[in-house]
């Protein structure tokens, strides 16, 4: 009995050593491996190639995704590398790159000759397995170069709508921008046109004429002196305090030339802005009148700002014309009756000897 039992279990233990000596010989023995395993969708492709080194594996795996950007596809593409060890037909992938692991961990495969199962996100974001199937470099190469057409002429494609899109938008934001400008140049016009219309002359004028009339009684005042049969020498001193009035006049007029400068420069400023004004509204105006909204009343308002603006140059510069002619006039006139006024003062002083 005791015999039986020690025979039993030298059995026992050489079917132990023949299992273990199986399944380290199946550990070790090589895999008949394909040029490349690949996986292909609508979205991406996954190209894997393994490489024996000693008793460690090389694979490097590429990731092409489909990414779409305002509506435009492009490919991605991303290459890692991975140090796999093996157990049977089990596979660890460890990055081979700090790079590639900050991505991508570790990973678990099964490996045959026929295909590789990765279970394991390639990417953030990527699915947690995919099954590749046993491939070649040229069948890989082909595959991706059609793919890549195929996007980057739906790619052009895209674009084309896309500036297609692009232009219209801008050529409608343009439009719209036109006829804003429309009605902001009549609102201008009509602004600019009452700014003008508010530049007056007739103070400067009258004011002129005023001091021509009081010269003129001044010099009156003096041919009146002159003309007595007899002259004190306090008459004599009254007619030359009237001739320094009449220069403090003169003066006056003369110092009211800076006041009118400043106001004709304004006037010519509101002058030219009205007219460039006039100008930009009736070219942006052709530009849009007929597509317009409500075409017929912007275009009556903007006539109605236009002759505003039209009619107020006019007028401006018939109030130029008129201040040229009574304030350069009426000092033409009082430097004259001051010229006077001296002679006679000249005259009176000689003739009585003072």
């Amino acid at each position: 009995m005791q015999g039986k039992n020690k025979r039993i279990v030298g059995i026992i233990a050489l079917l132990v050593v023949c299992a273990l000596g199986f399944w380290g010989y199946r550990a070790l023995m090589p895999i008949a491996l394909a040029e490349g395993y690949l996986y292909a969708d609508q979205s991406r492709m996954v190209y894997a190639k393994v490489t024996p080194e000693q008793e460690q594996l090389n694979v490097e795996i590429t990731l092409s995704k489909l990414l779409v950007e305002d509506t435009v596809p492009r490919l991605q593409t991303e290459t890692s590398l991975f140090t796999g060890t093996r157990e049977g037909d089990a596979l660890t992938l460890q990055p081979k790159s700090a790079s590639a692991g900050e991505s991508v961990g570790p990973l678990q495969a099964k490996l045959s000759a026929d295909g590789l199962l990765i279970t394991g996100s390639l990417a953030q974001g990527e699915p947690q397995e995919t099954k590749l199937v046993a491939s070649t470099n040229q069948a890989y190469s082909d595959k991706l170069a059609a793919w890549t057409k195929s996007v980057e002429l739906e790619a052009e494609q895209k674009k084309k709508v896309l500036a297609e899109q692009r232009a219209k938008e801008e050529a409608r934001v343009a439009f719209a921008n036109k006829v804003v400008r429309t009605e902001k140049l009549a609102a201008d016009l009509q602004e600019s046109a009452q700014y003008l219309q508010e530049i007056q002359f007739a103070d400067e004028i009258q004011f002129s004429k005023d001091q021509a009339a009081e010269l003129q009684g001044l010099l009156d005042e003096l041919t009146t002196y002159s003309k007595q049969p007899s002259l004190s020498k306090m008459e004599y001193d009254v007619m030359a305090g009237t001739l320094g009035s009449m220069k403090v006049l003169v003066d006056g007029m003369d110092a009211m030339d800076s006041t009118i400068a400043q106001k004709k420069q304004s006037m010519q400023d509101l002058i030219a802005v009205l007219e460039t004004d006039i100008k930009d509204t009736q070219t942006v105006w052709e530009e849009i009148k007929a597509n317009a909204p409500d075409a017929a009343n912007r275009e009556k308002a903007l006539q109605a700002a236009i002759k505003a603006g039209t009619d107020a140059i006019d007028q401006a510069k018939q109030r130029l014309a008129a201040l040229e002619k009574e304030h350069g006039g009426g000092k033409t006139a009082a430097n004259k009756l001051y010229q006077q006024a001296a002679n006679v003062l000249q005259q009176t002083k000689a003739k009585y000897g003072f």
